[in-house]
């Protein structure tokens, strides 16, 4: 059959709340609402859609994109659905269609059994009419059927206008309320009624009906239609806009059609055969009808259905991980039942260069990792989050979101953090795995704008634990994404990675969200370069098959919940109070970030900034020299314990070198100098290793009379230990070894090492002989791939 499809998405659904798109972008179980309506009306025919756009058109078009057979018909004013009808159906005449052609708002998912239905129809009426029962749509148009035949469709506002007639004004609000009309319709209706005089009844086909009769009628309007294109056009040329809305209706088509007995009606009456929404929570209930059961994964993880989408992820690898999915997905199933869930997965990551600075503007070149955190997701009716591990070394663990929030006012983050209830709470439940998940959900809930569902979920992860590669970070991103894929919430990408890294603020570090963004932007295959404040997605190279990344364990733990946090916030702040010093002192600089240092030429103006700074400073030194920021360095002291003294020069000197350092990675990548990647990566760690380097005013004059390139230089964080040094040191000294540096924050964990393929083996080998077994370590180094990164199924 050629059918064509008329969708109206024009409107500006105001009681979404949200104007950054419109209505019919939002997601429904990850994918937009117009998407899949367009899916269901091709799968039951339909080859050719007209959307009807207006209000975010731009927003509806990017939902669309790449769909086939779609193009837009631009309705400049919002006069009515039959006037968005009559734009939609005559630019399909204009192309020559002449088939029968469904119309359809935007905010209504139909089954494509619905659709084949009406279509199906379309050969015995001009107008097939689609309809509910009242009970299911009791804000619809009510269709007026008498003795089994149709004879036009009365708006619910027109109803309750006509209930008016004769009553007085004192009565009218409780007669409004009393049909349920919303809050929109009611003040229409009654400043109508104030402007003219209401009438009792009204006349379709001849007859009239009253208010009582149009209002008993047992169906309602389903805003779907299916009609002969030249009659439709015509029918409409009939209507005017003298109604309570004032508008063109389409319902007022039903008239036309009835009195030509040109209509026929179409009953539907199974309520997921129509999901439609108005609002958030009722587009996050009609999202479940999308999900699959536990039983309904497990079955399309043998079957081999959801085979592309783990290949996606994992590529090659995809095979491996079907055990883990199904081990989780029966641990769900023993401990919660057979629910609609969705998984959410977040990977680990590896930062090739671009250590420590993401929170200071700087860039990070990252993959992520083929391994991973899995959550299995449902829905709760209430606001409480379950969690369980299939690991049983992680404890299971409740809380309610309100509750939780009820412990400080939280109209500031920072300042609900920083309260006195919220600390003590976290201070007793310090290093518990729990923490993580409050992260997102805590902080997500205080950007949503309606309560956020509570969450059962099940959770397995492969990513080493306290090693570098973010694994907590892991459980917030992966978390997040469950609770923005049940929320059906806006987030951009930026935005989404924002609060992700504010959230992990909640377990006590204060750093920025570059592994967040790492895992949520990689691409299997490539390394992608990302730049912070603002946050941009910048080139992605792919990865050369030539070489490979060696991740090794150090078997050494550096827990941010259990008292590091304290030198890695000293490290931050260094980082600011050097900042503070320099805009201070160079306002003609016009330094906005920490990066901008590094962007100042030539060289030498770079180590004569460095000087100005005192190679350290205690607090009080750092009060009286600050006096301006005063409140923002009692804030920035509270994070972390007193170190004694600040290491400006050392910190600052590393950020500069890492920023440019940063900057010079994709270029190396992208012409294939390997091998310089790798001499950069040593440098890199040497301004993390545990010595001290000074940088001393003598220092800085040389090499500033020198013109030295900071990138060359390592600079002094001091956050490896003397496990991650040896471990830099054998690799460094072993054939076929570019590079190696230490991964993520540091204190412990693991390091990375840039190697030729061919050497991967031996070099595991190695590893496993001189460091894991002389040390009594199980052996925990692998070769990794760039995969994908995080992702949820449904």
């Amino acid at each position: 059959m050629n059918a064509a499809a008329v969708i109206l998405c024009a409107g500006k659904g105001t009681r979404m709340n949200d104007n950054s798109r419109n209505k019919v972008c939002f997601d429904c179980a990850g994918t937009p609402v117009v998407r899949r309506i367009v899916h269901a009306m091709r799968a039951a025919g339909v080859s050719r859609f007209a959307v009807v756009v207006g209000h975010q058109a731009q927003t509806v078009m990017d939902a669309l994109d790449g769909e086939e057979g779609v193009f837009y018909v631009y309705q400049k004013e919002q006069k009515g659905t039959g006037h968005a009808a009559l734009c939609g159906l005559s630019a399909l005449r204009s192309l020559g269609f002449d088939g029968p052609v469904i119309v359809s708002m935007g905010d209504k998912i139909i089954s494509a059994q619905v659709i084949g239905g009406l279509l199906a129809r379309a050969g015995a009426a001009k107008a097939v009419w689609g309809v509910q029962p009242v009970a299911a749509n009791p804000q619809g148009g009510r269709v007026i059927v008498s003795d089994g035949t149709p004879f036009g469709v009365i708006e619910l506002a027109d109803a309750a206008l006509m209930s008016l007639s004769g009553k007085e004004p004192e009565q009218w609000e409780g007669i409004l309320n009393g049909l349920g009309l919303n809050e929109k319709k009611r003040r229409k209706v009654l400043r109508q009624a104030r402007e003219k005089a209401p009438e009792d009844s009204v006349e379709l086909g001849g007859r009239r009906f009253s208010a009582a009769e149009v209002l008993a009628t047992p169906w309602a309007n389903a805003a779907l239609y299916c009609f002969d294109l030249a009659s439709a056009l015509e029918a409409i040329g009939t209507l005017g806009s003298d109604n309570a809305q004032g508008e063109v209706y389409l319902t007022d088509t039903l008239a036309w059609f009835a009195a030509r007995k040109e209509a026929v009606l179409y009953e539907i009456l199974d309520p997921e055969d129509m999901l439609t929404f108005s609002t958030k929570p009722e587009l996050r209930e009609i999202g479940t009808h999308f999900m699959r059961s536990v039983s309904s994964f497990m079955d399309d993880l043998r079957s081999g259905a959801l085979d592309p989408a783990l290949r996606s992820i994992y590529g090659p690898l995809s095979e491996e991980q079907k055990p883990r999915y199904l081990a989780l997905l029966e641990f769900f199933k023993k401990r919660y039942g057979d629910r609609k869930v969705l998984i959410t997965r977040s990977p680990g990551r590896v930062n090739l260069m671009g250590r420590h600075i993401d929170h200071r503007g700087g860039g990070i070149n990252v993959m992520a990792t083929d391994c991973d955190t899995l959550f299995v997701v449902a829905m709760r009716p209430d606001d409480e989050v379950h969690i369980a591990n299939i690991d049983p070394q992680f404890p299971e663990r409740s809380f309610s979101i309100s509750q939780t929030l009820g412990l400080a006012p939280h109209e500031d983050w920072l300042a609900y953090l920083d309260a006195e209830p919220v600390v003590a709470a976290l201070r007793e439940t310090r290093g518990d795995w729990s923490n993580y998940v409050k992260s997102s959900v805590l902080r997500f809930q205080l950007e949503s704008d309606m309560p956020l569902c509570g969450m059962d979920m099940a959770a397995s992860g492969c990513i080493p634990v306290a090693a570098g590669l973010s694994s907590s970070s892991s459980i917030v991103v992966a978390v997040s994404e469950a609770v923005v894929a049940l929320n059906s919430l806006n987030i951009s990408r930026q935005r989404f990675i924002d609060l992700c890294g504010e959230g992990e603020w909640f377990v006590g570090s204060r750093g920025g969200a570059g592994d967040h963004a790492a895992m949520k932007c990689s691409a299997r295959g490539r390394i992608t370069h990302l730049d912070f404040k603002p946050f941009r997605v910048g080139d992605s190279v792919p990865f050369s098959e030539r070489y490979a990344i060696v991740v090794a364990d150090s078997c050494t733990k550096a827990k941010k919940s259990e008292g590091s946090k304290d030198i890695f916030n000293s490290r931050v702040a260094s980082y600011e109070f050097a900042f503070m010093l320099l805009k201070k002192r160079f306002p003609e600089c016009d330094l906005h970030e920490f990066r901008d240092i590094a962007a100042q030429r030539p060289w030498s103006s770079v180590y004569r900034m460095l000087k100005v700074l005192p190679e350290a400073a205690t607090r009080a030194e750092l009060v009286k020299a600050l006096p301006e920021y005063a409140e923002r360095v009692a804030q920035i002291f509270a994070s972390h314990a007193d170190p004694g003294f600040y290491d400006l020069r050392g910190v600052t000197m590393f950020g500069i070198a890492e920023c440019l350092r940063s900057l010079r990675c994709m270029d190396l990548l992208a012409d294939g100098r390997y091998a310089e990647l790798g001499e950069m990566m040593k440098v890199s760690h040497d301004g993390d290793r545990l010595v001290e380097e000074t940088f001393s005013d003598r220092r800085l004059e040389e090499l500033a009379a020198r013109e030295y390139d900071p990138a060359l230089i390592g600079g002094g964080y001091n956050c490896s230990t003397p496990a991650i040094d040896a471990l830099c040191d054998l690799l460094n000294a072993t054939p076929g070894v570019l590079g190696s540096q230490i991964v993520g924050a540091g204190l412990g964990g693991c390091i990375v090492a840039l190697v030729r393929k061919e050497s991967a083996p031996a070099v595991l080998e190695l590893l496993g002989r001189e460091y894991y077994d002389k040390n009594g370590y199980p052996h925990s180094a692998h070769v990794f791939v760039p995969s994908s990164g995080s992702a949820v199924l449904f």
